[in-house]
């Protein structure tokens, strides 16, 4: 019995109403000041790229780095720069706001190939949400993007065992867009090597799908950057993963998103064994990369979340007992239609809200301003990029970019910002005469108290100061 016209308009009108307030949500989730503390480093990066800056060298800004500045993702860079050239803060914030959209579109092109649109969406959305402080205005985004087309486009080759050849010119872009592009030939590589286990290729074959991601490891050493590109996540990795929170252990009790994305791979989990069928190698070693890289570090928690969306979503929709009905070409331009409204609609609005940073001391500005150029400043360590971007005439102590310093000299700054053993030393190296901290820091009072520094200005939980 044909169900009542009725009845379809209400069971096609769910999904619809279900796509407009996920897409609504994931555009308000993007439409905010610029805050990312790396974003203002990135800018002054393609502000010196397009002044014709060297893309591997000398650092050309703070003369206590040791190590070569590497230039490795400039591509995002110079379309920040280039937009806060037009159009200001703004721009960048609205470039996020897209970058955000596409990637929830990427990851729903990953679920909705397993599910139905509305566990598809439940199951983007969530992943979305475990990405967490990764939808930041940096480059990473774009690598998130990335990999959830690597993890669509090789879940596909898992079905069909047809290469797809466009992953190679993608990687070459995402080289030269942020370091993560390993990740993406990783996953490449797990499901090769699995549908192989599965006996679903012969090794004849295994080798033909393995030149995608083979051949897109060779192209990574055709950027600007030459072959030093492959080593370049290594060196990072050498220094980050003992100074930077991001790059420690993921503390799992405590990070909600970790939970989130646990939860989606035990759904997985929990689908195979109720389905009672055998596990495909493939998917097992899916599922495995997606717990190895959120249990790996912080900052990898976003790829185990977009690596366990398609599982998650496949789960999901088992619990309906129907096959997923593909998306038609209708549905796909109504979505590229509401991405696109959502984009316009966030150009006024980010135009109004992000005119002003967020999460930098500007009411500084003007006594960091009045410093002679050329002064040395011993910087909280987070406000550094800032620094960087708005008062180039300075030159700070410390930088984000850990991997230009040595470690003993990011060891004895860390230090010295805790008043710990020998910060007197580090502060007779590096020969301060201004200092950027929190008002209630412990280096803050102890050049107040025990070195006479004068406070000049404190705002927005942040104190300037000037030695004696």
């Amino acid at each position: 019995m044909t169900p009542p016209m009725t009845a379809q308009r209400e069971s096609a009108r769910v999904p619809t109403m279900v796509s407009i307030a996920c897409a609504v949500a994931v555009m308000y989730l993007g439409i905010r000041p610029v805050s990312d503390n790396d974003a203002w480093w990135h800018l002054k990066v393609g502000e010196y790229l397009l002044n014709g800056g060297a893309f591997v060298g000398t650092d050309p800004w703070n003369p206590f780095a040791t190590r070569p500045f590497v230039v490795s993702q400039w591509l995002p860079e110079i379309a920040a720069f280039q937009g806060y050239e037009w159009f200001g803060l703004p721009a960048v914030a609205w470039l996020r706001c897209v970058a955000i959209l596409l990637l929830f579109t990427a990851i729903l092109w990953c679920t909705r190939h397993v599910a139905d649109t509305v566990p598809a969406l439940i199951v983007a959305l969530a992943a979305l949400s475990a990405t967490g402080g990764g939808l930041g205005e940096r480059p990473q985004l774009v690598s998130f993007i990335m990999l959830a087309i690597w993890v669509g486009a090789s879940w596909r080759t898992a079905e069909d065992l047809r290469p797809r050849w466009w992953l190679i010119p993608l990687t070459w872009v995402w080289a030269n867009s942020h370091g993560l592009w390993l990740t993406g030939i990783g996953i490449g590589i797990v499901v090769i090597v699995g549908l192989w286990l599965d006996r679903r290729v012969t090794l004849r074959a295994a080798t033909r799908l393995m030149i995608v991601p083979l051949a897109s490891l060779g192209v990574c050493a055709l950027t600007p950057v030459g072959a030093r590109l492959l080593l370049a996540p290594f060196e990072v990795s050498q220094i980050a993963t003992e100074f930077i929170q991001d790059w420690k252990p993921t503390p799992v009790r405590t990070s909600l998103v970790a939970i989130l994305t646990l939860v989606m791979i035990a759904g997985a989990a929990a689908g195979w064994i109720r389905s009672g069928d055998k596990t495909p190698w493939w998917k097992l070693g899916l599922a495995m990369a997606s717990v190895v890289s959120t249990l790996a570090m912080v900052r990898t928690i976003p790829v185990g979340a977009i690596i366990a969306a398609p599982l998650a979503a496949s789960a999901l929709q088992s619990l309906r007992h129907t096959t997923p009905q593909p998306p038609g070409r209708r549905s796909k331009r109504l979505w590229a239609l509401l991405i696109l409204t959502c984009a316009v609609i966030a150009v006024p609005v980010t135009g109004v809200v992000a005119q002003k940073p967020g999460g930098v001391p500007d009411q500084l500005q003007k006594t960091l301003d009045a410093a002679p150029a050329r002064s040395v400043v011993f910087n909280d360590r987070s406000m550094s990029g800032w620094l960087l971007w708005s008062e180039p005439q300075l030159i700070s102590v410390m930088d984000l970019r850990s991997e230009i310093f040595s470690k003993e000299y990011v060891q004895a700054y860390l230090r010295t910002a805790e008043a710990g053993p020998g910060w007197q030393d580090f502060l007779a190296k590096t020969k301060p005469t201004y200092a950027l901290l929190r008002s209630e820091s412990p280096l803050r009072l102890t050049l107040q108290e025990e070195l006479h520094w004068v406070p000049l200005q404190t705002a927005q939980g942040f104190t300037v100061m000037r030695a004696p």
